[in-house]
């Protein structure tokens, strides 16, 4: 691009002044448009005090191409000499990852003119990039310098330690070098090493140092609240949210969003409320980032009428948005209503992402609607997701649950790199639908693949084998998941093989097999076992396991009903009649059978 001839001085720094005055205020795109107008009235391309600010922009906005731009109009102007052009250009390429970029410019900086922040830009952006090793050299290699390194420095080296526990010990070095240098007051640092430390599940760690900081900032609130949040303690989320209030700290979108978060795991309808007008009050209430979890919150309660009402208001629905919908759906047991909103997602200009699908493919399933999946699949197909591991388990699970294994298989057959939840989904298609035997072959077919299986995996195995009645091959798969995989056993796992003795007539055995269970394990299997007595009409030692039976769930109407019919078949009429009349006296129900048919269309 050729450059516009000279303008007076007064004329470029009147340009100069609305470019930097733009940048400073966050408006970006207002700064590149100055700065096209200035262009367009002929005047020169800018010098020193223009092309900082034009970096700047192009660095927030992730800019690539028009930032490559302005580096050529600052070499032709002949400011890229000046350090602070040098520095913003450099921040621009670190900013959007055009690492080689960044090294070639910091390289090309005589050692004098680097600054502090020209250092912290390529330690940041090595970090964040997870190139760990070159950030430490780099670190090193500026103390070698004796360029001391700032706050800003640990923070940009921190900010590559947060999501894999690999880089742990590397974030704990640099913590324990801000308290060596005297860093650690420096409040960014703090809730960069916080951040870290809840990441990582450190959360005793994480509270020691909340509650040694003197000084907090709504990020120090919101790091410890999602910390919190990670296990489950939403008592804990709300807790540490009123006392920010009481500290004088507005709530901000971050804060706002474990406080929703913790809402829907108590999941009562009168908080979600109290917290949805909070959100009003402060404002938040068509946050983009927060209608989603609002939606998500209004379901976990049971009110998909509120969730629908949130929903609707919003004009423009993202994908999270109506995957969320969706979803709230699903979870609350409307598949149908899934199936229809998915529709209405399709007639928009949305584009469904690998979520939604597997949303709406957990809707097929509980339908039991192979019709529906099979036109989810077109729709996969359509979009290029066919390939996606994730889709591929989800209309796997979805036919097997449809009752269609054939079309199951031919879709995992199709899947080349195929990983451990794609084998459990296949397996267990099989062992809902009967065919044990095909579920131990493909087994055997995973682990000649070297794929090892877990828990889950053996859970589906057991299930196939107690469905098709192969009680040798459940008996090896069991030893061989204790002995040759070293899982411990599950309650499932117990339940599974004493189901299967029971159901076979092998009574004697499953007793025996009782007896090992441990003890606090014992009573969660004792309705199969009864139900083996009352099936096969044996001697009445089994009497004295009713009140054991009843103490596990006094609610459930399915217990008395299986005590009652054993000591019926065992001939004591009377107390039978007690067990039927305790279901009236409790009011319980028993609760009926399903089932549905699907006509073809």
């Amino acid at each position: 691009m050729s450059v516009p001839a000279p303008a007076p001085a007064a004329t470029l720094r009147h340009w100069n002044r609305l470019i930097q005055l733009a940048a400073a205020s966050g408006s970006y795109t207002l700064c590149l448009r100055h700065y096209a107008s200035l262009l367009a009235a002929g005047l020169r391309g800018g010098d020193a005090s223009t092309f900082p600010s034009l970096a700047k922009s192009c660095a927030a906005l992730r800019l690539p191409r028009l930032g490559r731009s302005i580096h050529a109009h600052a070499l032709v102007a002949g400011a890229v000499g000046d350090v602070f052009v040098r520095t913003s250009l450099l921040d621009f390429y670190a900013k959007c990852a055009f690492l080689p970029d960044a090294r070639r410019l910091f390289d090309e900086m005589p050692t004098t003119s680097r600054t502090l922040v020209s250092w912290n830009c390529m330690v940041t952006a090595y970090s964040k990039a997870s190139r760990l090793d070159k950030a430490v050299a780099m670190f090193n290699a500026m103390r070698g310098l004796g360029v001391s390194p700032s706050g800003g420095t640990l923070v940009g080296m921190l900010s590559g330690c947060l999501d894999s526990m690999a880089t742990r010990n590397l974030g704990l070095c640099v913590y324990g070098y801000s308290l060596k240098s005297g860093l650690d007051a420096d409040l960014p640092v703090s809730n960069s090493v916080l951040t870290m430390l809840v990441r990582h599940g450190q959360l005793h760690a994480a509270s020691f140092l909340f509650d040694s900081m003197h000084d907090k900032t709504v990020v120090s609130w919101s790091a410890m609240a999602s910390g919190f949040l990670q296990t489950g303690d939403f008592n804990k989320v709300f807790a540490l949210l009123n006392r920010m209030q009481g500290a004088g700290h507005r709530f901000d979108l971050i804060a706002l969003v474990n406080l929703v978060s913790a809402a829907a795991l108590l999941g009562n309808l009168l908080v979600a409320k109290g917290v949805h007008a909070l959100l009003i009050k402060s404002g938040f209430e068509s946050e983009q980032d927060l209608v989603p979890s609002l939606v998500n919150l209004y379901a976990k309660c049971g009110d998909l009428e509120a969730a629908q009402e949130v929903f609707d208001a919003v004009h423009c629905k993202n994908v999270v948005l109506w995957t969320s919908m969706i979803h709230g759906y699903v979870e609350g047991s409307r598949p149908d209503k899934a199936l229809t909103m998915f529709d209405s997602m399709l007639r928009t200009d949305v584009q469904p992402n690998v979520t939604t699908v597997s949303s709406v493919l957990s809707a097929c399933a509980d339908l039991g609607s192979a019709n529906h999946a099979r036109k989810v699949e077109e729709h996969v197909v359509a979009i290029g997701l066919q390939s996606h591991l994730r889709v591929a388990t989800g209309l796997i699970d979805a036919y097997c649950k449809c009752g269609s294994v054939e079309l199951a298989r031919k879709i995992f057959d199709a899947v080349t790199d195929r990983d451990l939840p794609i084998w459990s989904a296949m397996i267990n298609g099989y062992a809902c639908n009967g065919e044990g035997s095909e579920a131990l072959i493909l087994f055997s077919e995973m682990q000649k693949e070297g794929v090892q299986p877990d828990a889950i995996v053996f859970t589906h195995l057991l299930t196939a084998c107690n469905y098709s009645g192969l009680i040798d091959e459940g008996l090896r798969c069991f030893r061989s998941m204790t002995e040759e995989y070293g899982i411990e056993p599950s309650i499932e796992h117990y339940m599974c093989i004493t189901d299967l003795l029971c159901k076979s007539g092998q009574i004697s055995i499953a007793k025996e097999f009782f007896k090992k269970i441990p003890v606090q394990l014992q009573n969660q299997v004792l309705a199969p076992i009864v139900s083996a007595y009352s099936s096969h009409c044996a001697d009445s030692s089994m009497d004295s396991v009713s009140e054991e039976l009843l103490n596990l769930d006094p609610q459930d109407s399915g217990h008395c009903v299986l005590v009652s019919n054993m000591l019926s078949c065992l001939g004591n009429w009377k107390k039978a009649a007690t067990y039927r009349t305790l279901l009236n006296k409790k009011g319980l129900v028993k609760e009926p059978g399903r089932s549905c048919i699907e006509l073809s269309a």
